[in-house]
């Protein structure tokens, strides 16, 4: 039972204290300021970081099923797996949430905002429009 108390605790740290800071008042958000943490510079580095942002939101989401079924459980044995099972979802978790920080600056306790700093807009021609196109816009 302390060990399911501890994980609730972790649990509920990992998630971030939302709650608590929708609750503070607006002199204490305009203080807040939007820092820039990461660029992604390539389709490919913001294709990964976007899978990596989702994997850990998934890895999040099963811990909570995985609380709540324990929560619900009145089997020992059953307890038992659930805890072990949450555990090493934590700890994977905890792990996978850290490297996100020490790539991105990413972590689950934050808020954050992704804003496009270049986009590429392609559309399909044929061959004659192709190079008009290229011709006005001195393209290659």
């Amino acid at each position: 039972m302390k060990n399911l108390k501890v994980s609730i605790l972790a649990l509920l740290c990992l998630f971030g204290f939302h709650a608590l800071f929708a609750q503070t008042d607006k002199e204490s958000k305009s203080k807040l300021q939007l820092v820039k943490v990461a660029t992604l510079n390539t389709i490919d580095a913001n294709k990964e970081f976007q899978k990596n942002v989702q994997l850990v939101q998934q890895q999040r989401a099963l811990a909570a099923q995985v609380l709540a079924k324990l929560n619900e459980t009145k089997d020992k044995k059953e307890i038992k797996k659930l805890e072990t099972q949450l555990e090493s979802l934590q700890n994977k978790l905890n792990e996978n949430n850290q490297l996100m920080f020490k790539t991105y600056g990413f972590s689950l306790n934050r808020n954050y905002v992704l804003t496009v700093e270049k986009s590429h807009i392609f559309m399909w021609v044929n061959e004659e429009e192709a190079q008009a196109i290229k011709k006005k816009t001195g393209a290659k």
